[in-house]
């Protein structure tokens, strides 16, 4: 390995001496340079290679290349390119080589070396490296699709990148990204033919490419992608009309519908929709055709998924197509029609109503029936019982049968969102206090979760008093939540001249239930004491603590105490 190593440094002599000799590196830095290619060469041949050898070895030469060219530029030297630039581009020409040899599965590494090739001005080796490459990686698909793009974007060799597809195709006839690349390529080949003859020659080509690979690849959204490409080259209605007949003929399958659609408003028509086109609407034709397109699917489909296609297309509808007031029309024509129909979601249901709450054009009987057709059909859905409970706000007989009618169908956690929503919405006392009533019969899972809640809810419609009352009934049925007596000592605190005997006794209950495994409620209680208590107070709750928490949890409480201390 030695000698193999020395006589590599050896071939690299010529080469430093001219770099010596035009003065772009001194002795030091010559000396540097051959240090290190030889500390690179050495680690290169060693029977255990790392891919992170060639890495930097690779990356070494790279930078080198770029600090030569950056130095000819400042002191505007041009002679000994070839022994020098040209010298190290052979030489990582060579790493490279052994690179991919030696790590033939990474494909990244391949492109690395296609990048080199083409800032060196190896081009004519780039093809080579990647019939190499696809000689290794051929079973994949996608490694023929990068041989081809190569060909196309980065040389502009249209042929050749033709010729990768055919190879590539050859080996997967089921491959729908190598037909429609190579189908793609048959229409730009086409496009930039100097006569009639030759594009008609080039199109004659891509037809038997799609052709061909429809009897390979049923998937309807192949035809779809083919169609795209005709009409963006759009050099041959023949071809296009070819492709949207084929479609047109799969029309038992509903993503059909959604794909014709969509092209009437980019402007590309069917004349086969115009048996049920109507003109009923003041829309542009596109729009119209859109609808009617749409609404013979959903005739055919009745299927909540296409209905809500529908509803989105038209809000995406582009402004030089139609006015905003027209594109809120269309919307809620697509909407009645989903409700009429029952082909709404629950998604789109809740849409629709805020879109009819918004332009204020539903009268409350009229929503009311909506809203009872929707949770007919989705009663799971939260938040069609919120739009219910809002609408009679008003009447608290109603508002408590609807909550329990909701508690049927919801799960737990939708149950108790729809009770926080509930709280959040009254505004009278009185309908509050008959709510409080109703929710002290709930489950107790939902009780505990809206303690908190309700406790100061309750000071808000009905004073002190009553909360210290609610907070009392509380305490005397554990479990609480720590934010219920953190609420209450909000309370307590934010009076004009907060009672200490009723602030410490929420603090005794807070230790109460929580003092055996909660550093901070110990922590809070010192701090009041020293801060709003008696400071006299505060050794003997410290005791206390130690006395009450957990073992483990002792340690903790006393750095803690010790740090806010220092603090």
């Amino acid at each position: 390995m030695a000698e193999q190593v020395n006589q590599r440094i050896e071939g690299m002599i010529n080469e430093l001496e001219q770099m010596k000799r035009t003065n772009l590196y001194d002795d030091v830095e010559i000396k540097e340079i051959s240090r290190k290619r030889k500390e690179f060469e050495y680690r290169i041949q060693r029977r255990l290679k790392e891919k992170d050898d060639f890495v930097q070895y690779i990356a070494f030469e790279l930078t080198l290349l770029e600090d030569i060219s950056l130095r000819r530029r400042q002191a505007k030297l041009t002679e000994k390119r070839k022994d020098i630039e040209y010298s190290i581009a052979k030489r990582l020409n060579k790493v490279f080589k052994q690179f991919v040899y030696r790590y033939q599965n990474d494909v990244a590494i391949y492109f690395e070396y296609i990048k080199f090739c083409q800032s060196v001005g190896f081009d004519y080796a780039v093809s080579a490296i990647l019939g190499q490459m696809l000689q290794i990686h051929g079973d994949k698909p996608k490694m023929w699709q990068m041989a081809s793009k190569w060909e196309s974007k980065e040389q502009n060799n249209l042929e050749n990148a033709r010729n990768f597809l055919l190879k590539g195709i050859h080996r997967h006839p089921d491959s729908e990204i190598l037909y429609w690349d190579l189908f793609e390529i048959e229409l730009m080949i086409a496009f930039k033919a100097e006569n009639e003859e030759e594009k008609e020659k080039y199109l004659k080509r891509a037809e038997v490419v799609w052709r061909s690979g429809m009897k390979n690849i049923p998937d309807v959204n192949y035809l779809f992608k083919l169609c795209d490409l005709s009409m963006k080259y759009g050099i041959d209605d023949a071809t296009t009309n070819s492709i949207k007949e084929e479609i047109w003929n799969k029309r038992t399958e509903k993503n059909v519908w959604a794909y014709i659609a969509n092209k009437e408003l980019e402007g590309f028509h069917w004349a086969e929709i115009e048996e049920f086109a109507t003109e009923q609407f003041n829309y542009p034709q596109e729009v119209n055709n859109y609808i009617a397109v749409y609404e013979k699917a959903l005739k055919l489909f009745p299927d909540e998924t296409l209905c809500t296609k529908y509803i989105h297309g038209l809000l995406g509808i582009k402004d030089s197509l139609c006015s905003e007031l027209q594109k809120i029309s269309t919307v809620k024509h697509a909407w009645n029609y989903g409700h009429e129909n029952g082909l709404l979601t629950s998604e789109m249901y809740a849409f629709g109503i805020s879109m009819l709450k918004l332009e204020d054009e539903i009268a409350k009987d009229e929503l009311t029936e909506i809203l009872d057709q929707a949770i007919t059909k989705n009663p799971q859905y939260r938040q069609l019982w919120e739009e219910k409970i809002l609408l009679n706000k008003s009447d608290e007989k109603k508002m408590l049968s609807l909550l329990q009618e909701a508690g049927k169908s919801l799960n737990s956690e939708d149950s108790l969102a729809l009770w926080n929503f509930m709280f959040d919405i009254i505004d009278s006392n009185v309908v509050f206090k008959a709510c409080f009533e109703k929710f002290r019969t709930c489950d107790n899972a939902i009780l505990l979760s809206l303690k908190p809640k309700l406790l100061q809810k309750m000071y808000e419609h009905h004073g002190l008093k009553a909360t210290r009352q609610i907070y009392e009934e509380f305490i005397r049925t554990p479990p609480t939540q720590v934010e219920l007596h953190k609420v209450m000592i909000e309370i307590e605190m934010s009076q004009d001249k907060p009672t200490l005997k009723n602030v410490r006794k929420c603090y005794e209950a807070f230790v109460q239930h929580h003092g055996t495994n909660n550093i901070k409620v110990w922590m809070d209680y010192m701090d009041f004491e020293q801060t709003n208590g008696s400071a006299a107070n505060v050794p003997a709750v410290h005791r206390r603590a130690i006395g009450v928490l957990e073992k483990k949890f002792v340690d903790d409480f006393i750095k803690a105490q010790m740090l806010s201390k220092l603090k």
